[in-house]
């Protein structure tokens, strides 16, 4: 399959813990599948983002700031929570990947044989010791620097799910920008 496997948009190209399973989820299954999807994209895009509500700028400063205290205890037992899940059931290894709305590109020797089909658990945040679980099949594979490259197409996602993950790439891709900007010292 061409380079261009993933389209023309935004990607979202990063090392994230990753495995396979050859299940295809059908009917109710694959319903409560994009159920779980869905809610877990939703609890990871409020992770990252600090920004006072709109609906508490006219609140007293200190309530503003019990509520970040609060925020702040949640996020730390969400962490530990995290830890502790990890421990029990240790994540797999971070593989690269090339995460588009519509599939991904998975380097290396252990992603599956082109035209298997299966599910992807991808692991999008430490914070979440939960994956989401992609069906697709494997479409085709390329070389890049030597490495195969397999190439994974989703299938059956919902169009919240999509969306989300679209939203997801996006987030990263803003991330990315600002490390960058901070990286670099600006001109005088």
């Amino acid at each position: 399959m061409p380079e261009s496997f993933l389209g023309e948009g935004l990607v979202y190209d990063e090392r994230l813990p990753l495995r396979w399973e050859l299940d295809v989820p059908s009917g109710a299954a694959l319903a409560r599948l994009n159920a779980d999807n869905q809610q877990l994209l939703a609890a990871e895009s409020t992770l990252d983002e600090a920004r006072p509500s709109d609906a508490l700028k006219d609140e007293s400063p200190a309530l503003v700031h019990e509520l970040q205290r609060l925020e702040y205890k949640l996020n730390i037992l969400l962490k530990l929570t995290a830890e502790l899940a990890a421990r029990e059931t240790p994540l797999p290894q971070p593989q690269r990947v090339r995460l588009a709305s519509s599939g991904l590109e998975w380097f290396g020797g252990t992603a599956p044989a082109v035209g298997s089909a299966g599910l992807a658990y991808l692991y999008i945040n430490p914070a979440l010791p939960q994956p989401l679980r992609l069906p697709c099949t494997v479409a085709g594979e390329r070389t890049d620097e030597g490495a195969r490259v397999a190439q994974l197409r989703f299938c059956d996602l919902s169009e919240a799910v999509t969306s989300m993950l679209e939203k997801l790439i996006f987030r990263h891709h803003r991330r990315q920008i600002a490390g960058a900007r901070l990286a670099s010292p600006s001109p005088l």
